[in-house]
């Protein structure tokens, strides 16, 4: 008969012989803007005003800054809405290429990992359009995570 040693792991797991290595824990968060606009300056990140549901260290450190306790590999997924309709129909004003990037630790994340936008290429397209950004980050303990406005 083996014996079961007791140790600190954040979701159980079976007795057995050898032990089995500890499962992950679920971490998110759930952070979003219900302000009807915002300006985001370039080179600013964007604020957030609602924190929905957390868990595993994932947490809102201030309105603009995501705090991330626990190293691991995060899904991050975004949508923002960029109003074009500020431009008018002036066609100095296209094209227009709005970019979202996120930054770790203060440090833009890779181009071709992180950053998002849309390419508009003419007063016709202007509208409320989204922008939606979707990766996996490997992210290291006690981070800081931001979504900033590359480019208005």
């Amino acid at each position: 008969m083996s014996s079961c040693k007791k140790r600190k792991v954040c979701c159980p797991t079976s007795c057995s012989s050898p032990e089995p290595l500890p499962k992950s824990c679920p971490a998110y968060g759930n952070f979003f803007n219900n302000t009807s606009l915002v300006t985001v300056l370039t080179g600013t990140a964007f604020p957030f005003n609602i924190q929905g549901p957390i868990s595993g260290g994932v947490s809102l450190l201030n309105p603009t800054t995501i705090f991330i306790e626990n190293r691991g590999d995060y899904k991050v997924n975004f949508v923002i809405t960029d109003n074009t309709v500020v431009f008018g129909p002036n066609p100095a004003a296209f094209p227009h290429l709005p970019t979202v990037g996120l930054f770790l630790n203060n440090v833009q994340v890779s181009l071709e990992q992180a950053n998002f936008g849309l390419e508009i290429t003419q007063a016709e397209g202007r509208g409320c359009k989204p922008i939606v950004g979707d990766t996996i980050l490997s992210i290291p303990h006690n981070s800081i995570l931001e979504l900033r406005n590359i480019n208005t």
